[in-house]
């Protein structure tokens, strides 16, 4: 099993999640046998997006420190491969998206999702990830067009501070510490209901509350890159996994938020680090998870609103029929452009001269500090309030 396996298997976790099979079918049963369920801050997609944050600190950190030299024109091809990979895909199911509900509802509607502010604000997604800094409620992220995008701005955020952040360890560190001591604050601060989402749960049961949290998966994940040479043992890796299931399915004793999620992350950084085989087959079904990502939700939605019975079941099939024929047709050939684009970029003789210090990274270092710092000041003075 490597790491190709393990990102089909969370996103099969996120699909189940949208799908509700096992809100269906199976926590019921541990309702009745457990009594009244308190173990609910987290589902299985909740956990399987923090893996996903925490697998992809640690292969952008690889990629970082292997593929790319320290340098201005590094910087600049990673940017432009990140951009190739998370943009075009997703720009094509969000223009299908909006056309459908255009041609269901029409565009006089009063959805908020054809609204042309939060048009602009899904095609641009990276003013999402900013905002998920400064309100324990993302609503704008949560709330989008194509809803499990919503991972997304952090995503791409995270991008934009990754050469500055996880190239340098003693950086690294420095953030991981900040953001656990504000978490710890917010953990203890937590428990009580402080924010309505507007369905009846308080703020810290809502996904992720801030961009803090995804933060310090990405961080956690990128760490495991300097520690890579440590190996578990298949009968480690298996208990990890039960216990990812376990705190889905099974009450227990630890129910503040972000002390699950960070439990959550230790475990699927355990399993990033006892997973890192590859093969083509590997590789195949890992590259599946992102239009997988993308279409499931959309798919469904539109089988219900055709009338079509069972329409989780045939979701299921189809989202992965389709996501092989996006990845086959649409992503392959793209992948074989940006590979192209990259060798252009680094062949220029900026790219062969190694640099210890990247141009302007000073600033860029000192402008994340000063937006982790004034979103956890006010974040906590609200909280004070």
């Amino acid at each position: 099993m490597g790491l190709g396996l393990f990102r089909l298997i969370l996103s099969i976790w996120v699909i189940d999640h949208h799908f509700a099979w096992s809100r269906t079918y199976i926590e019921p049963w541990f309702t009745q046998r457990f009594g009244e369920r308190h173990f609910g801050y987290l589902g299985i997609g909740h956990v399987a997006v923090i893996c996903f944050f925490v697998l992809s600190g640690y292969v952008i950190t690889w990629v970082l420190n292997n593929k790319y030299p320290l340098n201005a024109a590094g910087v600049k091809a990673f940017l432009v491969g990140r951009f190739i990979r998370i943009y075009p895909l997703y720009w094509a199911m969000l223009a299908i998206i909006i056309v459908a509900m255009a041609v269901a509802v029409g565009w006089n509607s009063d959805l908020p999702q054809l609204r042309m502010d939060r048009i602009v604000g899904d095609l641009l997604l990276v003013p999402y990830g900013i905002i998920g800094f400064f309100h324990f409620f993302n609503r704008y992220a949560y709330g989008m067009i194509d809803v499990p995008a919503w991972t997304l701005p952090y995503d791409f955020l995270f991008y934009l501070l990754a050469p500055w952040m996880v190239t340098r360890k003693r950086v690294l560190v420095a953030v991981i510490v900040f953001e656990l001591v504000y978490l710890t604050i917010l953990a203890a601060l937590g428990p009580q209901p402080l924010f309505s989402a507007g369905d009846g749960r308080s703020w810290h049961e809502g996904y992720f509350t801030s961009g803090h949290s995804t933060i310090l998966a990405f961080c956690i994940g990128a760490l495991g890159y300097y520690y890579r040479q440590i190996r578990f043992s298949p009968p480690a890796l298996g208990a990890a996994i039960l216990t990812l299931l376990y705190m889905t399915y099974a009450p227990f004793g630890l129910t503040n938020f972000y002390l699950n999620q960070l439990l959550v992350m230790l475990v699927a950084l355990a399993l990033v680090l006892g997973l890192k085989q590859r093969s083509k087959l590997d590789n195949l079904l890992g590259e599946l998870t992102y239009s997988t990502y993308l279409i499931h939700v959309p798919l469904l939605e539109s089988l219900n609103w055709l009338g079509a019975g069972y329409g989780g079941l045939l979701a299921l099939p189809l989202t992965y029929l389709l996501a092989f024929a996006t990845v086959r047709y649409f992503e392959m050939p793209l992948e074989k452009r940006r590979a192209d684009l990259t060798r252009t970029l680094l062949s220029r003789p900026e790219a062969s001269i190694h640099r210890e210090t990247l141009g302007g990274s000073r600033i860029v270092l000192t402008a994340l500090a000063a937006l982790l710092v004034a979103s956890a000041s006010l974040n906590l003075i609200r909280l004070a309030l």
